[in-house]
């Protein structure tokens, strides 16, 4: 086949588990997972992701990166980087920009047919409409109630977790905020939502701002601040 496929997640479990239903679907097609940190448990290994994308280069022209978060993304994007354009000047390897479940069986569904990469990608990012009307929809019926920027309170905090804001400290900074009487961000996100934070990217020494547009709120932005400070694990 012209095109293989690397699946990135944060869980090898779940990597192996999306390229098994994958795999159904596109008998044909080279499916390579690959989950977790290097040292075992959950978080992303860039070396693993690397060696991946050259196992199924042995096969195949092109390789197609599927990305669940944070880190794990952003090992796909590294190995992106680092490989050379084909002879006709198009990418080897590419990111889906896509949802890692529904655009990875898209797209390999796409490319057992024997598709170029163009149409696997446009594959990848159809998968995302039904989506998208689904969320339009829900905002129609529910709008939110939107924040006129951050006149209340913010600070500036350095986070420590060896994870960064990935995985069980993100779980656990979402269950904090959701505690706080006030709406608290995250570099400008809902911060008590655990999904809103993987996507951030964040990692361990990195800044973020921490605030809120309630006017009342000083306290509770201190109180988050200060647990991000202190190490989000040792609040678990």
């Amino acid at each position: 086949m012209p095109i293989g496929f690397v699946l990135v997640s944060h869980s090898a479990k779940a990597a192996e588990a999306v390229a098994e239903l994958a795999q159904e679907m596109a008998k044909d097609v080279v499916i390579v997972p690959v989950g977790g940190a290097a040292e075992g448990g959950f978080g992303s290994d860039p070396a693993a992701v690397l060696a991946a994308c050259e196992k199924v280069e042995e096969s195949c022209e092109r390789v197609v990166l599927m990305a669940d978060l944070g880190s794990a993304r952003m090992s796909a994007e590294m190995a992106i980087e680092v490989t050379e354009n084909a002879p006709d000047g198009t990418p080897r390897r590419v990111l889906g920009p896509g949802p890692f479940l529904e655009g990875t069986v898209a797209g390999t569904a796409r490319a057992q047919t024997g598709a170029g990469l163009a149409d696997v990608v446009r594959a990848i990012a159809t998968s995302l409409d039904f989506w998208k009307d689904q969320v339009a929809h829900e905002v129609a019926s529910n709008p939110p109630t939107p924040h006129a920027g951050v006149a209340g309170f913010q600070t500036q905090v350095t986070v420590v977790d060896e994870q960064g804001l990935h995985a069980r400290p993100a779980a656990i900074l979402a269950e904090l905020v959701s505690k706080e009487p006030v709406p608290i961000l995250v570099n400008g996100v809902e911060a008590d939502s655990m999904m809103e934070l993987l996507l951030l990217g964040i990692g361990q020494g990195q800044r973020v701002i921490v605030s809120t547009p309630d006017p009342r709120g000083e306290d509770s932005v201190k109180r988050v601040a200060a647990a991000i400070a202190a190490g989000l694990s040792n609040h678990a």
